[in-house]
């Protein structure tokens, strides 16, 4: 066989590439001797020589690490593990509701009458879709397991043959996409049940701080006398602006002052005491208007203060003629608003534990109205005696054609 001829042995890869970029040296100097005044040419900085292009190898090498690292992430999600604990999780706190909502009731929260329902409707339907749930993730599983166990063969042969990376890219991507939507289905079978318990877990969590700052208040409560709701606030038509809590019971409607205050500066710390203090309640009769009032802070105005203003029949010495509050901790006024005026207006008593529904006691008033008797119309005129025109359904008043005197029906 022959053999072609060559020439001199030629680089290989990224340096014949930085070789051939080397700046010749410069030849030397000759000794001739330099003219008077003439000026020395400025040297001149060699070119620096570019990065090296990574050679196709290492590129195949970069891709199929790349594609080893997401082959190891996807298979720990395959098992769709996070979704069997995340069915786990709701089911103890389906178990826990009515012991949550017992405690409330010992420590004497009197309202939340839906509370004890909803709990029993989440009890009543969750075996049903857990049970749902877990034979579709089961499904998923052997599904996603099998997608995995073929693109895991095809990786370990583009581990011998590069040309099939694309390949694997596109399995990986695939694979993705049906563990993505294995947790969708799974999850959308239980997703609203879970909203709704976190929903009322948020009330209850409430409730309990509510509870827990009415045990430390400086204040106690009246022979029958419940607490409804209660937020961080700070009373801003005061000059001192104190900051403390709000409290709303179904009576009355209190202000707390609740901060620490520094009482001795040290060098490097200072000795600070906790000022609590009732500064005012106010029976919610009392309450003649109140307005809610969003007014922007913060940098650029982004920000929000939820302002409550709240004006009383009268003043005295314990009560001022007027109060703006500045809620805080994520309270908002509409809602504050909107507590007020049911507790003000008597409809809180419909939301008492063990209350009937607005639905039986609209019921009962209608069953009430209808077994009225029916009240006898008027046939004569009061005034002169004569006999009035005959009365017809929707009439209020009838007038005596003799004597012109009106009657009421």
């Amino acid at each position: 066989m022959e053999t072609p001829a060559s020439g001199p042995p030629r680089p290989s890869g990224g340096d014949a590439n930085i070789q051939s970029r080397i700046p010749r040296p410069a030849p030397a100097p000759t000794s001739q001797p330099k003219p008077s005044g003439a000026k020395m040419p400025a040297p001149t900085s060699a070119p620096s020589p570019a990065a090296a292009t990574p050679s196709p190898e290492d590129t195949r090498a970069q891709q199929l690490a790349s594609a080893r690292t997401r082959w190891e992430r996807l298979a720990g999600l395959a098992p769709l593990s996070a979704i069997f604990d995340q069915l786990s999780s709701v089911t103890a706190k389906v178990d826990g509701l009515d012991n949550e909502i017992a405690q409330l009731r010992a420590r004497g929260y009197r309202f939340g009458r839906t509370m004890e329902e909803r709990a029993a409707t989440l009890k009543s339907r969750w075996p049903q879709q857990q049970m749902t749930a877990n034979r579709l993730l089961q499904e998923q599983r052997n599904v996603l397991q099998s997608a995995a166990n073929e693109t895991q063969r095809l990786l370990g042969q583009a581990e011998r043959n590069t040309g099939l990376l694309d390949t694997v890219d596109s399995r990986l991507w695939a694979l993705e996409n049906q563990i993505n939507e294995a947790q969708r289905n799974v999850r959308g079978i239980f997703s609203s049940t879970e909203q709704e318990i976190s929903k009322l877990q948020d009330e209850m969590r409430e409730v309990r701080a509510m509870l827990d700052a009415l045990d430390n208040a400086s204040f106690d409560l009246l022979p029958d006398e419940h607490g409804v709701a209660v937020c961080k606030a700070q009373w801003i038509s005061d000059n001192q602006q104190p900051e403390g809590l709000l409290f709303l019971t179904d009576s009355r409607l209190i202000f707390e002052q609740r901060e620490e205050r520094v009482i001795k500066k040290k060098l490097f710390s200072s000795e600070k005491e906790l000022v609590q203090e009732q500064l005012w309640a106010a029976p919610v009769g009392v309450i003649a208007e109140v307005q809610a009032d969003d007014k922007k802070s913060g940098l650029f105005g982004l920000g929000r203060q939820e302002l409550l203003t709240l004006s009383f029949v009268e003043r005295t010495r314990e009560l001022p003629g007027d109060v703006t509050l500045h809620l805080k901790g994520g309270a908002t006024n509409e809602a504050w608003l909107a507590l007020i005026r049911q507790v003000k207006s008597g409809q809180i008593a419909a939301d008492r534990f063990g209350a009937p529904a607005p639905q039986q006691v609209l019921a009962a008033q209608a069953e009430a109205e209808a077994a009225k008797p029916t009240a006898e119309l008027p046939t004569r005129c009061p005034a002169c005696n004569a006999k009035l025109p005959p009365i017809y359904k929707g009439m209020k008043q009838v007038e005596c054609e003799y004597c012109g005197m009106v009657v009421n029906i």
